[in-house]
């Protein structure tokens, strides 16, 4: 697992990255949105499902994942449970009768995640490694409303997972998601001697 000091180093980052998606997502909604400070955990492929079980409420989840490619590459995955999707649909709805046409229909639901993925993932991703001296692109995204929140480990090609839980606050509303970066041990040492590079430059 990552050392700790790296792993304050990239925690930061990935701070710095998420504050960048902020006005984005606000202006996708025309409101006001303050983006919480994410929280962060690194943990090992094989211990995902039992991090799952103690943090989420996976009986029905949005899910969103997305392969990114370069000299760092994986995959990310985005889930939102429904009650935050129904907390979006009010806001986008803000001045109407949710009781009424306004309502969204599911595609119209999972294109607004979607949306919000791309953002936090391009966000987060895209401005990680352009802080780490490199480019990443991102294949098409594709979404899911199921039970199940991610793959066993045994059916993943990957060892490590970068777990990040956000809070988007819309004065009384709150859209919660979780995304997860997961990359093989090739890729992980990458990132670690990339980090080791980006300290040397402080």
């Amino acid at each position: 697992m990552i050392q700790e000091e790296l792993q304050e180093v990239l925690s930061e980052l990935i701070n710095i990255s998420f504050g960048t998606a902020t006005a984005t997502i606000a202006e996708l909604f025309d409101n006001f949105a303050t983006l919480h400070v994410p929280d962060i955990s690194f943990i090992a492929i094989d211990d995902l499902h039992k991090f799952i079980l103690n943090h989420f409420n996976c009986q029905q989840v949005y899910t969103t994942t997305q392969q990114f490619k370069g000299k760092f590459q994986g995959e990310i995955v985005f889930a939102m449970d429904p009650q935050s999707a129904q907390n979006m649909q009010g806001i986008i709805f803000s001045d109407e009768d949710l009781d009424g046409a306004a309502l969204l229909s599911q595609d119209e639901i999972k294109q607004s995640i979607l949306e919000i993925s791309n953002i936090l993932g391009s966000s987060c991703l895209g401005k990680l490694a352009q802080l780490l001296n490199t480019n990443i692109t991102f294949a098409p995204p594709a979404i899911e409303f199921s039970q199940t929140l991610l793959k066993t480990p045994a059916e993943m090609p990957y060892q490590h997972v970068i777990v990040i839980s956000t809070v988007l606050d819309f004065n009384a509303m709150e859209i919660r998601g979780n995304l997860f970066i997961m990359c093989t041990d090739e890729m992980f040492s990458w990132l670690e001697r990339a980090l080791e590079d980006y300290l040397e430059t402080l």
